[in-house]
């Protein structure tokens, strides 16, 4: 599966993705922590996103995806669903003791990352048709989630609130999907950028592998938690 790839991304791009990965293992186990958990359940489950984010690290600077030829347009759709797939099959296990939402919804804070995609378009990685609705969607909701924090910090987190920022967040990501997904040369490629959509490279590429599928899994630990607490 040929060699090894990487964008030429700045150097603040890389560190700001980098930093991600490192931390999300250790925000796992915090969640169970300071949620008076399971701490041993938070391990378990720190280690199996380390495990995860080492082999999404390798699918991207391999470039698995395009290698892949057709079938490797599965692979994010696929690493979108399989985490809270898993979880909602196995939700007594990890929510047999309640969570903080005030942990839960603290990750998408982090979601401001996604200010990586609009430093790489400047860059000259990544087009402008995918880069705006990604990049500006993930830091508003990032702001959203701040927000929220801010006002409910003394305060339990009301339902509306966590839902509005599942409902943002979500729907940010199937924006970035469909923008992703039409502006990348293929049978349904509706946007011709005038440079390819190479976000799926090191280091962006652990954005869409990795980092939003964890998202994703914290909306599902969420929205679960709401659900099983109503």
């Amino acid at each position: 599966m040929g060699g090894y790839e990487m964008l030429d991304a700045h150097p603040l791009s890389i560190m700001i993705v980098t930093s991600a990965m490192l931390v999300t293992p250790l925000y796992l186990f915090c969640v169970y922590h300071y949620s008076g958990a399971s701490v041993s359940k938070g391990l378990a489950l720190a280690g199996i996103f380390l495990v995860w984010g080492s082999v999404m690290t390798w699918f991207s600077i391999a470039n698995i995806p395009d290698a892949l030829g057709p079938a490797g347009a599965l692979v994010i759709p696929i690493c979108w669903l399989v985490p809270s797939l898993l979880l909602f099959l196995n939700q007594d296990w990890v929510l047999a003791e309640p969570l903080s939402q005030r942990w839960l919804i603290g990750l998408q804070v982090w979601r401001l990352i996604g200010g990586v995609f609009l430093i790489e378009m400047i860059n000259g990685n990544i087009p402008g048709i995918f880069a705006y609705p990604a990049g500006l969607g993930d830091m508003l909701v990032g702001v959203v989630a701040l927000i929220v924090l801010l006002i409910f910090r003394s305060a339990a987190i009301p339902r509306w609130a966590v839902l509005l920022v599942i409902g943002l967040g979500v729907f940010d990501f199937l924006s970035a999907f469909l923008f992703g997904y039409l502006s990348t040369p293929g049978a349904l490629q509706l946007f011709y950028p005038e440079i390819d959509n190479r976000v799926i490279s090191y280091p962006t590429g652990l954005i869409p592998l990795f980092l939003v599928p964890y998202c994703i899994f914290f909306h599902a630990l969420s929205w679960l938690s709401l659900k099983r607490g109503a």
